[in-house]
C-alpha cells in the first residue's frame, strides 16, 4: 500500500485551528465526562477499524513488522484507552481535604480536578502512533482540547492520523497539525495551556525556550544515554538476551534502548560471546535487523560513529544505504571517551566496557541522569549500591524496559533526560490543575477573630502556640534511633496481631 502524504498546514490554517480549539474549551464542552469517555471511545475504535491501515503506514516508514507494531504501538494505545476509560470517573472527582478523618468528613476543603485548557502534544518519530496517542488519551480524561503534532519523518503515518482523528474524533475540540520546522514554529508561538513534547534534548530546549515566553508548562519526555550494568552475580545468558532484545525493538530507535552496556571484568568475556550468540539468534539467518533507520541522514549518523571509534567491531558493522537496514553491531575494548560515548546512539550499536559496577555507576554520574538504568544483579546489596549513587527516569531490574509498561506507574525523565511524567494518573494529572476550593462555614468565624486588628500585641492566641516534639541539641544519630525505634514498634505490633488473630482462630474455629 502506498499511503498519499500530507500536504503541510499553513500559519493561518493553524491559528484558525487553535483559536476554534480556544472557544471550544471555554464553552465547557470538554468537562463533561460523558464527552470524555465518548471520545475515548471513538478513539479506540478508530484504532480497531484501521490497525491495517496504520500497520501498513508504519511498514512503509519504518520497514517495521506488523507484529512488532502491533505490540508496540497499536496495543499500547489500546491498553491506555481502557485503562483511562476505567478510572476517569475515580481521577476527575474531587478529593476532600484535611490531615484527619473528622476533618475530611467536615468537608471543609476539597480538591477540584480543573483540565487546563487547550494543549499542544508534539510526537517523536520512532513510533508514530504511540507517542502522540497515549499524551493526548491523557489529555482527552482530564478534559482538555488538543492539537497533535506528528512527527515529519514518518510521512505515511503522518498522513493517516491526518485523515482519520477528524473523522472519529470531535473536531471542535481535537486537531492534527502536520509540517517540519516552520509550522512548529508557528505552533509555538501560540498561546497553549500546556505543551508536551517527546524528542532529543536538543529540540527539548527549543520546545522550553518558546513556551517560556508565553509561560506555558512543558512536558518533556527526551533520550537518554541508558546504560546497562552487569554484575558478577548476575544471570549473564539472561543479561545479553535482555541488551540483544533492546537494540532489536525498533533497531534500537528507543529513548529505553541500552546505549551502552558495562561489565564486570570477571564475566565480560562470557557476556560478549552470548551477546553475539543471542543476535545471530535473533537474526534467524539474516544479516540484518528488519526494522529500518528512519531515513538515511541517520543511517550516515550512525555509519560514521561506527567507522570513528576507538573500539574493536566484535561482530555486525556494516549495513545497506538503499534499504537503510543495519547489521547489529557490538563494539568491545573501548574506554569512556570515545565517540559511541559522546551523545545517544539511538541505533542498534552497542558498546561494551569493562568495568565493575562501582565504576559503573560513577562513570554514569557524570553523565547526567539517564531515562531508564538497567541493574542486572543477583545482589542486593549491589543493586541497593547502584540505586544510592545514581538517579535515573526509571530503573528495571535483571530486565529492560519493563518499568516503563507497568500499569500505573509514572513514565518520565530527570535531569537531562526530560522533566514531568504521564502514563496512568500521572498523565491525567499533567494535563490537570489541582484547584483547591475552601467552604468557610458560620462556625469557623468564631475560631479565627484573633485575625483582626486592632491586635493585642503582649498576648499571643492559643492556636498560635505551637509546641514541638522533640529535643534541642538532637543529633543526626538520635534521627536514625527514632526511626529504627518506630520501625520496630511497628514490626512488635504487627507481630503481636497476628499471634492473636492465630489464637482467636484455634480457640474459635
Amino acid at each position: 500500500m502506498t499511503t498519499t502524504k500530507v500536504q503541510y498546514d499553513n500559519a493561518a490554517d493553524i491559528r484558525d485551528l487553535h483559536i476554534s480549539l480556544v472557544n471550544t474549551f471555554q464553552s465547557g464542552k470538554t468537562k463533561d465526562l460523558a464527552w470524555r469517555k465518548w471520545q475515548l471511545k471513538q478513539l479506540w475504535w478508530m484504532l480497531e477499524d484501521n490497525d491495517k491501515e496504520f500497520m501498513a503506514a508504519m511498514k512503509e516508514d519504518l520497514n517495521r513488522s506488523n507484529i512488532e507494531s502491533m505490540i508496540t504501538d497499536l496495543a499500547g494505545a489500546r491498553k491506555d484507552i481502557l485503562y483511562h476509560l476505567e478510572h476517569v470517573d475515580k481521577w476527575a472527582a474531587d478529593e476532600p481535604l484535611g490531615d484527619t478523618f473528622v476533618a475530611k468528613q467536615l468537608r471543609l476543603a476539597r480538591i477540584r480536578k480543573e483540565p487546563l485548557g487547550v494543549v499542544l502534544i508534539i510526537g517523536a518519530w520512532n513510533f508514530p502512533l504511540l507517542l502522540v496517542l497515549q499524551p493526548l488519551i491523557a489529555a482527552i480524561t482530564a478534559g482538555c482540547c488538543a492539537i497533535i503534532k506528528p512527527s515529519e519523518l514518518i510521512p505515511s503515518s503522518q498522513a493517516v492520523l491526518k485523515r482519520l482523528v477528524p473523522k472519529y474524533l470531535d473536531q471542535t475540540a481535537i486537531g492534527v497539525v502536520c509540517g517540519g520546522v516552520a509550522e512548529t514554529t508557528s505552533l509555538l508561538e501560540l498561546q497553549f495551556n500546556h505543551v508536551f513534547f517527546t524528542g532529543s534534548a536538543t529540540v527539548g530546549r527549543i520546545v522550553s525556550a518558546a513556551a517560556a515566553k508565553n509561560l506555558t508548562p512543558v512536558t518533556l519526555e527526551l533520550g537518554g544515554q541508558c546504560p546497562a550494568i552487569i554484575c558478577k552475580s548476575a544471570d549473564i545468558d539472561r543479561a545479553a538476551k535482555c541488551v540483544a532484545f533492546s537494540k532489536f525493538l525498533n533497531s534500537g530507535q528507543i529513548c529505553l534502548s541500552v546505549n551502552h552496556v558495562f561489565v564486570d571484568p570477571s564475566v565480560y568475556d562470557k557476556f560478549t560471546e552470548r551477546l553475539k550468540h543471542w543476535i545471530h539468534t535473533f537474526l534467524n539467518g539474516e544479516s540484518t535487523i528488519d526494522t529500518a533507520i528512519v531515513n538515511q541522514s541517520h543511517f550516515d549518523r550512525l555509519s560514521a560513529l561506527i567507522r570513528n571509534t576507538g573500539g574493536s567491531i566484535f561482530c555486525g558493522g556494516g549495513g545497506n544505504r538503499e534499504t537503510r537496514r543495519m547489521e547489529p553491531t557490538v563494539v568491545v575494548s573501548l574506554d569512556l571517551n570515545d565517540a559511541l560515548l559522546k551523545d545517544e546512539i539511538f541505533g542498534p550499536i552497542c558498546p561494551v566496557i569493562k568495568g565493575d559496577f562501582r565504576i559503573a555507576y560513577n562513570a554514569t554520574k557524570q553523565k547526567g541522569c539517564p531515562l531508564a538504568m538497567y541493574i542486572f544483579s543477583n545482589d542486593k546489596r549491589e543493586i541497593q549500591e547502584i540505586l544510592d549513587n545514581t538517579n535515573s527516569g526509571g530503573v528495571t531490574i535483571n530486565d529492560v524496559i519493563l518499568h516503563a509498561g507497568f500499569s500505573g506507574a509514572p513514565f518520565g525523565g530527570v535531569g537531562s533526560s526530560g522533566y514531568g511524567y504521564y502514563h496512568g494518573p500521572y498523565g491525567f494529572n499533567s494535563f490537570t490543575h489541582l484547584r483547591t476550593v475552601m467552604h468557610s462555614p458560620n462556625w469557623l468565624e468564631r475560631a479565627v477573630t484573633f485575625r483582626y486588628p486592632p491586635f493585642n500585641a503582649t498576648e499571643i492566641p492559643k492556636r498560635l502556640k505551637l509546641k514541638a516534639k522533640f529535643k534541642r541539641g538532637e543529633s543526626i544519630d538520635d534521627q536514625r534511633r527514632n526511626s529504627s525505634s518506630i520501625t520496630s514498634r511497628g514490626l512488635n505490633v504487627a507481630a503481636t496481631i497476628a499471634v492473636l488473630g492465630t489464637l482467636y482462630y484455634y480457640f474459635y474455629h
